[in-house]
């Protein structure tokens, strides 16, 4: 099963008076759709995409499913959150085992979630805005470990990382 993990992107940083309502900025926005589009190439598109309700998460799921010419279904999830609980976070993945997932949301929710998955003492390095982390989850059958397939920094231009093996 693929889960894609995704940071939402650079986000304005004041100006606002609730948390919530920071959207991306130009940057961000610029900077996401290049990752967005390498994201493209890697492989099939999410099946299912659950999403923080927070502006910021919304808008880089936006960009998201327009490069992949994709419609969802998308799910607006509370528990996606910066402070959400790890345990509610896991048990939407559960919710929608053997689907395509593409998980949208915010620190320290995706690395914490990231490495829960994966079995991790700690969160994987290098979860910055934009970030997207494809992880492989054993189904029935297989035998190997939760993996990371593939983790895409963003910068200009995006860097994808493949783990050796």
């Amino acid at each position: 099963m693929r889960v894609y993990l995704v940071r939402h992107g650079v986000a304005a940083s004041g100006g606002y008076d609730l948390d919530e309502h920071r959207p991306l900025t130009e940057e961000g926005r610029r900077r996401f759709r290049a990752s967005a589009a390498v994201w493209t190439e890697q492989g099939a598109s999410p099946t299912r995409w659950l999403v923080s309700p927070l502006v910021r998460a919304v808008q880089t799921a936006e960009i998201a499913l327009a490069a992949f010419g994709a419609e969802g279904p998308v799910e607006i999830r509370g528990e996606l959150v910066p402070e959400g609980r790890i345990s509610a976070a896991a048990q939407l993945v559960d919710d929608h085992f053997g689907e395509t997932l593409a998980i949208v949301g915010h620190q320290p929710m995706i690395g914490a979630l990231a490495a829960f998955l994966l079995g991790l003492g700690s969160v994987p390095a290098g979860v910055e805005p934009g970030a997207i982390l494809a992880l492989d989850l054993p189904e029935g059958g297989d035998d190997r470990g939760p993996r990371i397939a593939w983790h895409l920094r963003p910068g200009e231009p995006p860097r994808l990382l493949v783990p050796p093996g």
